[in-house]
């Protein structure tokens, strides 16, 4: 599977120094997201399988973005990536399918920002007084149901929502030998 991950160039070197590079939760800029993090990985685990020893969380790749599966336009890129000024690069790289998981990239921030996922208004009215009225068990048995929605990536827009325009990757590592082409780039400065 064609995939492309933008990373710090740092992680770049680390890929030709040490061969792979797995996700350090420790550089992660908000362990508030390790409680989502966490639930993807077990998603991720009930797909494809568990981690190699020693990971906890995925790499991120893009495997669609606004409806097209093709490399990531560098000039948007260089403007929401990392500090102003820093170099990244983006990699195309290969996974084998059976190695990812593909989720809906907005759907993702429901998770992330732990609430429901829903598909018009009257669903997210009609699910927020059902689940207010279920126990705390009940709601993290419900959330969980309601969160697996992000898997579905086929596109769907109506004037409520939009899903499958903006597909992400997730995998457990990323192999010096997986790097198909890469292609450097500096963000943007930004004045103050």
């Amino acid at each position: 599977m064609r995939l492309w991950t933008i990373q710090p160039v740092g992680i770049w070197n680390l890929i030709q120094k040490e061969g792979v590079y797995r996700c350090d939760p420790d550089k992660n800029p908000d362990p508030f997201f390790f409680r989502a993090y966490d639930w993807l990985a077990g998603k991720m685990e009930e797909r494809i399988g568990p981690p190699p020893e020693g990971i906890r969380f995925p790499v991120w790749a893009w495997y669609r973005q606004n409806g097209k599966h093709r490399k990531p336009d560098l000039r948007s890129e260089r403007w929401c990536c990392g500090n102003s000024g820093g170099v990244y690069v983006c990699m195309e790289i290969s996974i084998p399918p059976e190695k990812v998981v593909l989720s809906d990239f907005d759907e993702w921030h429901c998770v992330l920002n732990d609430c429901l996922i829903s598909d018009t208004e009257e669903e997210d009215a009609a699910q927020d007084q059902f689940f207010t009225a279920l126990s705390v068990s009940e709601q993290i048995a419900y959330k969980d149901r309601n969160w697996e929605r992000i898997f579905n990536v086929r596109t769907f827009k109506n004037n409520w929502t939009s899903h499958g325009y903006w597909v992400q990757a997730t995998f457990w590592e990323l192999r010096k030998e997986d790097v198909r082409k890469i292609r450097f780039f500096t963000t943007a400065k930004r004045s103050l």
